[in-house]
C-alpha cells in the first residue's frame, strides 16, 4: 500500500500518484520491514466462483422444476351408465360395475370400455385432468337398438302367452311349443335385453334348481334326476349339472337291488293318484310322476305303458266334460296339459284347435265390446265437455268440441243445434241458420231449432222462411216460454214487419201540393218513418212516425201533420196506392 504525504490516504501499490493532490505516493507507512503484503483474491478467480455458484443454482432449480413437471399426477373419475350394473374396463383392466367411483386415476388419456349382457359394448377415449374430478354418464344401446312395430307386436303376443304358461306352471317341454322356456327364448331372440323374458328364464332355472336340490337332499334319486335333466335344458354347457346327473345315475344304479320293491311302491302310488284324479304336475303325488319313476327304473315296464294310456284317456275325458259344460278356457287348459305330456295325441290337437278358435273369437268379441265401451265413454265425455263449454258461454270452444263430437256422431241433431246456438250467441247469424237447418234435416221435430231459425230469419228479414218455422214450432206445441199463443203473437208481429218491409221497398208516387204550386215525387215508408223524395230538394223531408200527429187519407189525398205543426198535402198519382197505404197505416197502428 502507498500513502499520500498530503492527505495521508492509502492507495494500492499500482497507484503512483494521489488522485486528489497529484503528489507522488510513498510506501506503506504501517508496513514493517520484512512483512509480506496481505493476500488478495484475483478478480478472475472471483468471477469463476460466482459463475459456478450460479450454475449450481440453475441446476437445482431445473431439477426441482422437472421433477414437479414430470412426476405422476392423478385425478378422480366417476362413471355412471344406463342401465346400471355394467362392467367397466379402464385401459383393458376390469375395475367394477357401474356406478363406479375411481378416486385415483393417472392424468392423461385412457380407454374406457363398458359391457353388459344384452347391450352393445361401449368404448370411449377420455382424458383425465390432474387434480380434477370428472363424472361421465353413458347410455348403453341394446343389441336390438330399435324394434319395429311388427317386432313389438310379436313380443307383446309372446309375453301374453308366456304369462299364461307361467300361470299354468308349464315351465319346460313338453309340449315343445307351449312352455315358459320356449316363449322366453323366442322373445330374447327378438330383443336380448327384454327384462321380462330374462326374469322368466331365471325363474324357471331357480324353480328347477330348488326342486332338484330338495329331491337330492331327500335321496329321491329319480326325482332329482328328472329335475337336473330339465335344468340341463336351460344350461346345456354347465359341466356341474352333468356331474350331478352322473352322481345321481350311480346312486340309482346302486339301489337296483330294491328295484322290484320300488316299482311296486310307485305302482301303488300311481293307482292311488289316478283314483283321486291327481294326474299330472303340479298336483302333489300325481300319477304321471309315479309312472315315470317306474320307467326310470324299468324303461320297458308293461304296467307303465298301460298306465300312461289310461292316464291319457282320463285327461281327454276331463277336457270333454268341460267342453260339455261350455267351460272353454278350462277345457283348453286341460287339453294343453294333455299335449304337454302327450304331444303326439291327435285327439288333443284337434280339440285344442277347436277351443283356440272359439276362445280367439270370444276374445275378439270381448275386445270389440271393450273398445266400443271405451269409445262410448269417450264420446259421452266429449259431449258433456261441449255442453259444459256452451253453458259457461265459451262458444268458440263449444263449437270446436261439438265439431270433434260430430266425427263420432255425424248424425247428431243435438250437436248441429248447439253449434247453431253458439254461432247465434256470437252474432254470426248466417252460420247459425245453416246449422239449425242441418239439425232440422236430421230431426224435423226439433222445436227449439224451428224457433231459433224463425227468430234469425225474422232478424234477417226473410219473413217467409221465418213464418214457416214459427208455424212448424206452433204445430209441434211450442217450447219453454214460446207457447202456441206467444207464437201467434210473434207471427202477427212478423207479418206486420213483412208489410212494413214490403212498403219500404216500394215507391208511392204522389203530387206534393204547395200553397201556389206543386211538385211530383215519391213517398217511402220504412219501419221508423216516412220520407218524401223530389227533385226540388227544399221540399224533400223525412218524418219519424212518432213525430206525426195526423195521418189522414181521404179519397186520393193524403194529409200529414207533424208535432211541429208542419203540414204536407199529397195526391196519389195511382189511385190504388191510397187503399194500400190506408191498410198499411191501420196495421202499424195496432
Amino acid at each position: 500500500m502507498k500513502g499520500c504525504p498530503e492527505c495521508g490516504k492509502l492507495y494500492p501499490d499500482e497507484f503512483l500518484y494521489c488522485p486528489v493532490h497529484g503528489t507522488t505516493l510513498a510506501g506503506d507507512p504501517e508496513k514493517k520491514p520484512g512483512e509480506k503484503p496481505p493476500s488478495q483474491i484475483p478478480i478472475r478467480t472471483l468471477v469463476i466462483g460466482l459463475v459456478i455458484l450460479a450454475a449450481f443454482a440453475v441446476a437445482g432449480f431445473s431439477t426441482a422444476f422437472l421433477y414437479q413437471y414430470f412426476k405422476p399426477k392423478y385425478g378422480a373419475l366417476t362413471i355412471r351408465t344406463t342401465p346400471d350394473e355394467a362392467l367397466v374396463y379402464v385401459d383393458g383392466k376390469a375395475l367394477g360395475a357401474s356406478p363406479l367411483n375411481i378416486p385415483r386415476l393417472k392424468s392423461g388419456a385412457h380407454e374406457i370400455r363398458i359391457r353388459k349382457e344384452g347391450y352393445n359394448d361401449l368404448v370411449e377415449q377420455i382424458r383425465v385432468a390432474p387434480y380434477a374430478e370428472d363424472t361421465r354418464h353413458w347410455t348403453l344401446a341394446p343389441v336390438v337398438p330399435r324394434l319395429s312395430e311388427e317386432q313389438l307386436a310379436e313380443i307383446a303376443g309372446l309375453s301374453e302367452k308366456l304369462k299364461l304358461a307361467q300361470k299354468e306352471n308349464i315351465l319346460l317341454p313338453p309340449p315343445e311349443d307351449y312352455n315358459v322356456l320356449y316363449f322366453a327364448d323366442k322373445i330374447l331372440a327378438i330383443d336380448p335385453a327384454d327384462s321380462g323374458a330374462i326374469a322368466a328364464r331365471e325363474q324357471v332355472a331357480d324353480s328347477l334348481r330348488r326342486q332338484a336340490e330338495l329331491a337330492y337332499a331327500r335321496e329321491n334319486w329319480a326325482e332329482s334326476a328328472k329335475q337336473y335333466e330339465r335344468l340341463a335344458l336351460l344350461y346345456p354347457d354347465d359341466d356341474s349339472i352333468e356331474a350331478i346327473l352322473e352322481d345321481v345315475s350311480d346312486r340309482i344304479a346302486a339301489s337296483a337291488k330294491d328295484r322290484e320293491e320300488l316299482i311296486e311302491n310307485w305302482r301303488a302310488r300311481a293307482e292311488a293318484a289316478m283314483k283321486v284324479g291327481s294326474l299330472t304336475p303340479p298336483d302333489k303325488d300325481n300319477a304321471l310322476d309315479a309312472i315315470r319313476n317306474i320307467q326310470r327304473i324299468d324303461k320297458n315296464n308293461a304296467y307303465a305303458r298301460s298306465a300312461l294310456s289310461r292316464l291319457r284317456e282320463q285327461l281327454q275325458d276331463r277336457g270333454d266334460v268341460k267342453i260339455a259344460a261350455q267351460d272353454w278356457a278350462g277345457a283348453r287348459s286341460d287339453f294343453q296339459r294333455l299335449l304337454q305330456y302327450f304331444p303326439e295325441d291327435k285327439y288333443g290337437k284337434t280339440r285344442l284347435s277347436e277351443l283356440s278358435a272359439k276362445l280367439d273369437e270370444a276374445a275378439k268379441r270381448a275386445e270389440a265390446a271393450k273398445t266400443e265401451q271405451l269409445s262410448r265413454q269417450k264420446i259421452a265425455a266429449l259431449r258433456q265437455s261441449a255442453l259444459d263449454l256452451f253453458g259457461s258461454k265459451a262458444y268458440a270452444k263449444s263449437i270446436a268440441a261439438w265439431n270433434e263430437y260430430l266425427k263420432f256422431e255425424p248424425k247428431s241433431d243435438e250437436a248441429w243445434f248447439y253449434i247453431g246456438a253458439s254461432y247465434q250467441n256470437e252474432e254470426q247469424y248466417d252460420q247459425a241458420i245453416a246449422n239449425f237447418e242441418k239439425c232440422l234435416e236430421l230431426n224435423p221435430g226439433h222445436v227449439l231449432a224451428h224457433l231459433n231459425a224463425g227468430l234469425l230469419y225474422n232478424h234477417t228479414k226473410n219473413f217467409k222462411a221465418a213464418e214457416e218455422h214459427f208455424l212448424k214450432a206452433k204445430e209441434l206445441g211450442g217450447a219453454d216460454a214460446y207457447t202456441p199463443q206467444r207464437i201467434d203473437e210473434t207471427l202477427r208481429n212478423l207479418r206486420e214487419r213483412a208489410r212494413v218491409d214490403e212498403m219500404s221497398k216500394q215507391a208511392i208516387y204522389v203530387e206534393h201540393r204547395h200553397t201556389l204550386s206543386s211538385c211530383r215525387g215519391a213517398l217511402y215508408f220504412s219501419g221508423e218513418g216516412v220520407e218524401f223524395r223530389t227533385t226540388e230538394t227544399d221540399h224533400s223531408f223525412y218524418e219519424a212516425y212518432k213525430g206525426i200527429r195526423e195521418f189522414n187519407i181521404e179519397g186520393g189525398a193524403l194529409t200529414i201533420r207533424t208535432a211541429m205543426n208542419r203540414r204536407y198535402n199529397f195526391r196519389f198519382l195511382n189511385q190504388d196506392d191510397a187503399a194500400r197505404v190506408r191498410a198499411w197505416w191501420a196495421a202499424i197502428q195496432k
